[in-house]
């Protein structure tokens, strides 16, 4: 009886590790063949000058800027798969100098939706927010608690050329703040 369930353990700790490595290799896979199908830029990494420098204002959007949201949606989106299984994260940002392009401009993620925020300036902000942030640019690096604001009201032009307000409160006005911060050549690590 007890060799039987000995037996049995054994059985199933080799089928959810079968099923482990059939995981692993699916969304390897997957994540070559998206990436194969999509562009996706390489990360600037901490201590890269372009993380240090003030972003370019953009005049118009033009085709240039749509192809270059285009892919940094994409790479936001690939980089949050592999964090997702790899790291149990999500990042949910990414300025232009994160890859190397010094344009005022970043994607993130809030409420769901993928914004493109072009030329973002923060017209109200309020209140305290402790915010335990990761950075794109920092592989390796532990998250730091950086205090950032509770409400932020921000202004910025989209895609479509309109000028938008967003408001935004708590980890998405932190997550505000980190990114334009990018925009600023301040780094997580200057605080």
């Amino acid at each position: 009886m007890v060799e039987n369930r000995s037996l049995l353990k054994k059985k199933e700790v080799l089928t959810i590790g079968l099923c482990g490595a059939a995981i692993a290799i699916g969304l390897f896979f997957f994540l070559h063949f998206y990436k194969g199908k999509n562009t996706v830029f390489r990360i600037v990494e901490y201590p890269h000058p372009a993380l240090h420098q003030t972003a370019n204002l953009i005049d118009h959007v033009d085709h240039s800027i749509i192809s270059l949201s285009s892919r940094m949606i994409s790479t936001l989106q690939y980089l949050a798969m592999i964090d997702f299984f790899s790291r149990g994260s999500l990042p949910v940002g990414l300025a232009a100098p994160q890859v190397g392009v010094s344009k005022r401009l970043f994607v993130c993620g809030i409420n769901g939706k993928i914004k493109v925020m072009i030329n973002p300036k923060i017209i109200h902000r309020k209140g305290t927010y402790f915010s335990h942030e990761g950075c794109l640019s920092l592989q390796g690096e532990e998250k730091r608690t950086v205090k950032r604001s509770a409400y932020v009201k921000l202004k910025y032009t989209d895609l479509d050329n309109m000028d938008r307000i967003l408001v935004a409160r708590d980890r998405h006005a932190a997550l505000v703040e980190h990114e334009i911060d990018h925009l600023n050549g301040i780094f997580n690590t200057d605080y």
